[in-house]
């Protein structure tokens, strides 16, 4: 009985340091924070529209196969709102965007949003450009400009080495969903529509996020220019001055009276001995000059 007992405690004293303690464990440990939109280089971008301008800034948030990036072009118009470039790329697992093309509900309560107050019209002919085609719309600004509101899907964006059936069945299908957003009050309504068609996006892979990924934060910011102080500037003009008026130390808001008077000498001029006298001024010395100062 004694042995048996002697065993049965050993037994459970095993069983007990086989049980795992998460605490004294280690591992690498996955951070599951929110991803955070932040602002990076125009070099950053991933897509080109060279007809709308320089870019202003391009905000972006990455996730883990998801990358959504708006690129801010200028915007020459009164109207309230940015004329952006959005850019969405991701896998077709992460949702129904990443698979179809958008619904004409979708896109009417789109433009609702974007352009409050412009009345737009969705042509019925499709455009085209590098990545196929695409919807838009259109509406008048003013008496010669126009707004632009635009949309694509596109199915596959990866490089030419992934165009192959290989590099098609061995990559990752990223797909992208893209809105242009566009007002300038000079392009006619006819044309504004030709922007799209310069439409380039660049390439996304697996690599390509991660690297957008750490690319945030670098994006650079516009200081303000310091106020530029003029100068304060003394006229010096030589003339005959009998006396110079110093103002002494005085009770600031008393009226500016003349506490005492130094006699300032021109050149080959002698001082009575009652003008040399010493006048002490609060740290402002006297210029040594031959001219009379106002």
């Amino acid at each position: 009985m004694r042995f048996l007992a002697v065993s049965t405690l050993l037994l459970s004293l095993a069983g007990c340091s086989t049980v795992s303690d998460p605490f004294l464990e280690t591992g690498s440990i996955r951070p599951d924070a929110p991803p955070l939109s932040s602002d990076v280089a125009p070099d950053f971008a991933a897509a080109l529209l060279p007809a709308a301008g320089a870019v202003e800034s391009v905000r972006q948030t990455v996730r883990d196969d998801d990358l959504e990036q708006t690129i801010v072009y200028a915007n020459a118009t009164a109207m309230a709102g940015e004329n952006a470039l959005t850019v969405r790329i991701g896998l077709p697992g992460k949702g129904a965007a990443f698979r179809r093309a958008p619904t004409r509900g979708a896109i009417l309560a789109e433009m609702r949003a974007s352009l409050p107050g412009v009345a737009m019209t969705i042509e019925p002919a499709p455009g085209g450009n590098m990545h196929g085609v695409y919807g838009y719309a259109t509406g008048a600004l003013g008496a010669s400009g126009s707004c632009l509101y635009a949309w694509q899907y596109v199915k596959r964006i990866a490089p030419a080495a992934e165009a192959t059936a290989v590099g098609q069945w061995r990559a990752p299908a990223y797909a992208a969903q893209v809105r242009l957003r566009f007002c300038d009050p000079a392009i006619p309504r006819e044309r504004i529509a030709a922007l799209m068609d310069g439409l380039r996006l660049k390439p996304v892979t697996r690599e390509t996020l991660d690297m957008l990924r750490f690319a945030a934060g670098n994006g650079s910011i516009r200081a303000k220019a310091a106020p530029v102080v003029a100068a304060e500037t003394v006229s010096v003009e030589p003339r005959r001055v009998a006396k110079r008026s110093v103002v002494a130390e005085e009770p600031a808001g008393e009226s500016a009276a003349v506490a005492r008077t130094v006699r300032v000498p021109l050149p080959g001029e002698i001082l009575a001995e009652d003008d040399k006298r010493e006048v002490k001024v609060a740290k402002v010395p006297l210029p040594e000059t031959t001219a009379a100062l106002d």
